[in-house]
């Protein structure tokens, strides 16, 4: 659950609001969700990097799909470890193929062993993400409206 983990911005692959599932009450609540090469977070707050609600090691990922047959949720995606299935709800389906790709991508790449060129060519890539990074104004702050994407309704014939 919550840690005091302190995120390095500069290893952020990947950021944007989802709906989580929460662990108790199974309501969905809007979270700003991180992706770094081994770990996925949660937070309360758009780039507010303390005090994550969720943190998941990505070395322990069995499973990142889609799931709008589990949940019945437009958009929504699943990220299984081996002590929980977290469900995630994106924004769109471009959203969520994009989230679904890029963890499962990390959770690749935490797993694996680079051999020498590899994980040189690796950090000067991803030296250049940096700065390319620093260089860009953020986003504007729009955040999507509070609404989850509802259940669709089954037909039954």
């Amino acid at each position: 659950m919550a840690s005091s983990t302190v995120l390095q911005t500069d290893e952020i692959r990947k950021q944007g609001w989802v709906y989580k599932e929460s662990a108790m009450l199974r309501q969905y609540r809007k979270r700003w969700l991180v992706l770094t090469p081994e770990r996925l977070y949660t937070f309360k707050k758009e780039r507010v990097y303390d005090a994550p609600t969720e943190e998941v090691d990505l070395r322990q990922c069995g499973t990142v799909k889609s799931a709008d047959d589990m949940t019945n949720r437009p958009f929504s995606f699943t990220v299984q470890v081996p002590d929980r299935n977290f469900f995630l709800v994106a924004m769109s389906d471009a959203d969520r193929n994009e989230w679904v790709a890029a963890i499962g991508r990390a959770t690749t790449e935490s797993r694996r062993v680079r051999s020498y060129s590899e994980e040189v060519e690796y950090q000067e890539q991803q030296a250049r993400l940096t700065a390319a990074n620093r260089d860009k104004p953020p986003p504007a702050a729009a955040e999507p409206d509070d609404a989850v994407p509802q259940r669709r309704a089954t037909a039954f014939t």
